[in-house]
């Protein structure tokens, strides 16, 4: 056998017998090789464009250069918008409060727990989970 052999489920170094074995990962997050989101994309965008044009294929290569030239994948958080108002949350809290509508969504799966309101309760959620942990 030669120096690096494949038998069974790993990976053996030196000979069938030897005691050093070395096992490939399970799980995990996949090393990059070349890069994350943006190349993502741009693989999307060359094999879209190498497609037969039609009118869908046309909206989804327009879809493809919108998302790059925002630069969707460049990761980090997505901020407030220009001009935006940094109080939403005393804003959200205070509008529940004069509605009358605390606890609408107490148990998250409640069948009037829906849309807006449930991302928010979900917001609040997080938010409460972490202050418990600090």
């Amino acid at each position: 056998m030669g120096d690096i052999s494949i038998k069974g489920r790993g990976c053996e170094r030196g000979g069938s017998k030897s005691k050093s074995r070395t096992r490939h990962n399970k799980g995990g997050r996949v090393g990059l090789r070349f890069g994350g989101g943006r190349t993502n994309l741009l693989e999307e965008l060359g094999r879209v464009e190498a497609e037969p044009s039609n009118r869908n294929r046309r909206a989804e290569i327009s879809r493809v250069h919108g998302e790059l030239n925002r630069g969707y994948n460049k990761g980090g958080r997505v901020g407030l918008k220009k001009g935006g108002n940094g109080k939403w949350i005393q804003k959200a809290t205070a509008s529940i409060k004069r509605r009358g509508t605390e606890g609408k969504c107490t148990p998250i799966t409640k069948p009037g727990c829906t849309g807006r309101a449930k991302a928010l309760a979900k917001t609040f959620k997080k938010m409460a989970k972490k202050r418990k942990a600090a």
